[in-house]
């Protein structure tokens, strides 16, 4: 909440218009809409996207000449400077463009995408293009891999560990079912990269002696092919033997790739992409950012100096060449 005040204070200094967006259940979070020209004159034709919210614990900035470390200086505070940064710099330098860019930036992302799904209330807002900065190692994504979360349940029957004829542990039964998952050959191509598994939670039991009532692990797939797939496969493999409870889940995302003479990559994280419900309706849509995605939500999270500098410039080229092609 604060981090946000501020930010709004510096660009409405700056004479951006910025409209505060509370969550519907939760007035103290919210998202920031900053535009050169009241929205409800004109949409911007480019977005600049990116999330406001860290994953805990907070651990304190430092630096040296190199790096600036700390919690979510590369998710995604560096995405969020060098974006600010960047339309400020056409304010002065490409006024023009500067008028036709937006910057986005919405809570929620790290765990339920309420601030992407919130922002689809700004109705007037229709971009042609989407930038969405996450770390990338400064390489446009070509897919977002899409995200399948469940929970696999099994049930027991309580007991005393020392009968088995009295009982039946449900973590017995999990167990089968779990190594089933790991094992199955899933979809892999070299265009979309592997889908992955992770089984992130495990619960179940509570006395050594006992045999578990219940159990379940909550599993997250990254998904290459599509959720409804991957669904009937987890079903094929599971055979009833436990059940499936779906927790949440959106597809593969196919972008734009590079506009510029920038490398590319495949991206396996999940980000708000698929939850701006414009998506079908954009000419271009793209994730970029400085850093690397493999120390974020680490004790050991950082984004070098020199890829701020350079993710903005590219921000600065890529909004001059979107910008000045016909509507």
């Amino acid at each position: 909440g604060k981090f946000g005040d501020l930010l709004k204070e510096g660009l409405e200094n700056k004479g951006w218009t910025v409209a505060k967006q509370p969550l519907d259940n939760d007035s103290s979070r919210f998202n920031l809409l900053a535009t050169r020209k009241p929205l409800d004159e004109v949409s911007p034709r480019l977005i600049f996207n990116t999330h406001l919210d860290t994953v805990p614990p907070y651990i304190p900035p430092t630096e040296d000449e190199e790096n600036i470390y700390g919690r979510g200086s590369c998710d995604a505070k560096a995405q969020l400077a060098c974006m600010v940064s960047a339309a400020q710099s056409l304010v002065e330098s490409h006024p023009d463009v500067a008028d036709q860019v937006g910057l986005l930036f919405v809570v929620g992302e790290e765990v339920d995408h309420v601030g992407m799904q919130k922002a689809n209330d700004f109705k007037s807002l229709k971009p042609e293009y989407l930038v969405v900065g996450e770390p990338t190692e400064l390489k446009f994504a070509t897919i977002q891999k899409g995200a399948l979360k469940v929970a696999i349940k099994c049930k027991g029957k309580a007991g005393h560990s020392g009968y088995p004829s009295e009982g039946e542990s449900a973590i017995h039964k999990l167990i089968p079912v779990l190594n089933d998952i790991l094992n199955y050959e899933w979809p892999s191509d070299d265009k979309s990269g592997a889908t992955t598994i992770n089984i992130g939670i495990i619960e179940g039991g509570h006395a050594q002696n006992a045999f578990a009532e219940f159990a379940q692990a909550k599993i997250f797939v990254r998904v290459t092919t599509s959720v409804a797939e991957d669904q009937k496969r987890l079903e094929k493999i599971v055979a009833g033997r436990a059940e499936i409870e779906h927790l949440s889940s959106n597809d593969p995302v196919a972008l734009d790739g590079a506009p510029l003479d920038y490398a590319t990559d495949q991206v396996a994280f999940n980000t708000d992409l698929s939850y701006y419900e414009g998506l079908s309706c954009l000419k271009g849509k793209y994730l970029f950012g400085a850093g690397t995605i493999k120390v974020a939500h680490s004790a050991r999270e950082f984004v070098p100096k020199k890829e701020l500098h350079a993710c903005k410039d590219v921000l600065i080229a890529l909004a001059v060449k979107l910008c000045s092609e016909k509507k």
